[in-house]
């Protein structure tokens, strides 16, 4: 078995860009520390774990809920320069399957360069 990566990925043309988000965290120690409103964050009702290539399966779904249950709420979630989830998703559907209604975040000043292009990230 091997070790998962915790990283953050945007699809960018035909590539991946990927951040690894303990670099992500390190990064923005600093940054202050706000809180946020989780019904403001446009990424709600956005498709983010899942794509033709990884359905909703049953299986899918279970492990993405086991990751919300290991998510570190002590981590503020980080927001893109736009105020989008960049890195914390899992975080913030825990705190919207607890019944919170706001979430601590950071706020990146610049999406920085990416660790990795890759083309694929299955």
């Amino acid at each position: 078995m091997t070790q998962r990566i915790d990283r953050t990925t945007q699809r960018v043309g035909d590539r991946y860009h990927v951040w690894h988000t303990p670099r992500l965290w390190e990064q923005t120690k600093d940054y202050p520390v706000v809180e946020v409103e989780i019904a403001s964050l446009k990424h709600l009702d956005v498709v983010c774990w899942f794509r033709d290539s990884h359905p909703a399966t049953l299986r899918n779904v279970a492990a993405h809920f086991v990751r919300m249950q290991e998510a570190d709420e002590r981590i503020p979630i980080l927001l893109d320069p736009n105020g989008q989830i960049f890195d914390g998703a899992h975080r913030v559907a825990e705190a919207m399957a607890a019944g919170k209604t706001t979430i601590r975040a950071v706020q990146l000043r610049r999406v920085p360069p990416p660790d990795e292009v890759v083309d694929s990230i299955d």
